[in-house]
């Protein structure tokens, strides 16, 4: 048997943007999504002429398009991720197994690894969004979020862009936005960053006792709702683009009453050209507020836990539902990667069929998500006529200047042509050409341009975007498995403040393709 391994939790990627949603965990609602996995030679010696390819899946509605990886050699130690094409759009919430197959001429290896689905629903009548897993759901009402300064134009419904009726599931249109690139997209959200939220959990069944159960037993409910803020933003703003209407509604917009001055009701306004540059800021945008919801509530227990922690049912109760109703400040601007400060006042209300039992706290937390810094080299210039490759190195050092390598991070380049093209391609550390060495730190990745449509001749934006990866294993205990998070974004392209103005959109640098 070879010593091919998956050392990490196959994770999610949506196909808009091409980043991971939160811990990886995949969403039903969206369709379509990347499942990617990162295989790793687990010897000493090199694998020759391996090939990797999805043997099947423990549900007949999880469907992968086969498709069959070759790498002429996998060093020891060295990590490859791949991707498929995975369908989830008809798969109940819950953990399915997936079985993967590595094989070399000589041999071969069967690796079955777990992925968890969920199932984001919504009410019309209540606002309320929904996640649902198999311990039980996750209701969110927004009732205020940061919103632009100076909110953008909404564009113009396009010619051939289909209205979103009064009676039409807005979660039905998400899942048709998210299968396509539209170079005509503009960026317009209906706001950034959680300010009010109320959520309640409902258990699948009433439970005896102090605690209920974890999600999938592994994340914590905050993962769940982070997955919630990242689909209504991205979501928000593509379906408002599409129909040429800006009443897409993500929360009642009442207002949350008093808030202290470090919360201003509004932030400075994130912009895009259009196109390829406006799906950058839709999905960084998500991302920054992914990494705020975690750093708002990323004390080591959920503040769910905590709460249960202080409201002991008395004997013979059962838990029918929990509350956390909670106002967020922020008193420095969110910048992924880098440790800023988020503050909240909460409360957890515990319902059981007897009585009810509340606990209340205001905490102030940092975000532990974060690189110390970051190189990125490339060429400034590509000439077509000499057929001269496209290649993207880039380097991250976490806390203590630590460096990562191989499968610590997930890295992609993405880049933004002059006509609203849109190119994406990942770098890895694994010692495969463009690669120079295995596990070195160094991710490289290439994209060639001859043959591009539209002619590619123009100044592109370049992006590299770096995210975490969940290393929780199967032996870990729930509780501790569940305070590792992965999916964070750790660099750092935009911040969004609460100054006024224009938040930047920082590429890593241009190209000249000429």
């Amino acid at each position: 048997m070879i010593a091919a391994t998956i050392p990490n939790r196959p994770f999610a990627t949506e196909m808009i943007t091409g980043l991971m949603l939160p811990d990886g965990i995949f969403e039903s609602t969206l369709g379509n999504q990347m499942l990617n996995a990162q295989i790793q030679n687990g010897g000493a010696s090199p694998l020759a002429g391996l090939s990797v390819y999805v043997e099947g899946t423990s549900h007949p509605a999880l469907t992968v398009t086969p498709e069959t990886f070759a790498l002429a050699q996998l060093d020891g130690g060295a990590a490859r991720v791949f991707s498929w094409n995975i369908d989830v759009s008809s798969v109940p919430a819950g953990e399915y197994m997936v079985s993967f197959i590595a094989r070399t001429a000589s041999d071969q290896v069967r690796l079955i690894k777990k992925i968890f689905v969920t199932r984001v629903t919504f009410n019309p009548a209540s606002q309320t969004f929904g996640a649902e897993t198999p311990q039980g759901t996750l209701r969110l009402r927004l009732n205020d979020i940061i919103k632009p300064t100076s909110p953008c134009c909404l564009p113009t419904l396009q010619p051939d862009a289909r209205p979103l009726s009064d009676k039409e599931s807005f979660l039905n249109y998400v899942s048709e936005a998210f299968q396509g690139h539209d170079p005509r997209f503009e960026f317009c959200p209906p706001g950034y960053l959680l300010h009010s939220l109320d959520a309640e959990v409902v258990p699948a069944s009433p439970y005896a006792g102090q605690y209920g159960e974890l999600p999938y037993q592994d994340p914590w409910w905050k993962i769940i709702l982070c997955i919630i803020v990242v689909i209504l933003l991205i979501a928000a703003a593509i379906v408002a683009a599409a129909t040429g209407s800006g009443s897409v509604t993500v929360g009642s917009g009442g207002s949350p009453g008093s808030t202290s001055p470090t919360t201003p009701g509004a932030c400075c306004g994130v912009t895009a050209s259009g196109g390829s540059s406006s799906y950058v800021v839709a999905g960084l945008v998500a991302a920054a507020a992914a990494v705020a919801t975690v750093a708002v509530y990323s004390d080591v227990r959920d503040p769910f836990r905590r709460g249960q922690d202080n409201t002991a049912p008395a004997a013979g109760e059962l838990t029918e539902s929990e509350t956390l109703s909670s106002v967020i400040e922020y008193p420095e601007p969110v910048r992924p990667g880098h440790p800023f400060a988020v503050a909240t006042r909460w409360t957890y209300t515990r319902h059981t069929n007897g009585s009810s039992y509340t606990y209340s706290a205001s905490d102030v937390s940092q975000n532990t998500h974060v690189l110390n810094r970051y190189t990125v080299e490339m060429p400034n210039v590509v000439r077509l006529y000499r057929e001269e490759p496209f290649i993207v190195k880039a380097e991250f050092y976490g806390p203590n200047d630590e460096q990562y390598r191989g499968a610590d991070l997930f890295v992609q380049c993405i880049l933004a042509g002059p006509h609203g093209e849109w190119k994406r391609f990942l770098l890895q550390d694994d010692g495969n050409y463009p690669d120079a060495s295995a596990s070195d730190g160094t991710y490289t990745g290439i994209h060639h341009f001859e043959g591009d449509k539209p002619d590619p001749r123009g100044f592109w934006m370049v992006y590299v975007l770096a995210q975490d990866i969940n290393t929780a294993q199967p032996n870990m205990s729930p509780e501790d498995a569940a305070k590792l998070i992965g999916g964070m974004m750790l660099t750092d392209q935009v911040q969004i403040s609460f100054s006024g103005g224009t938040c930047p959109l920082v590429p890593n640098g241009d190209v000249h393709v000429i």
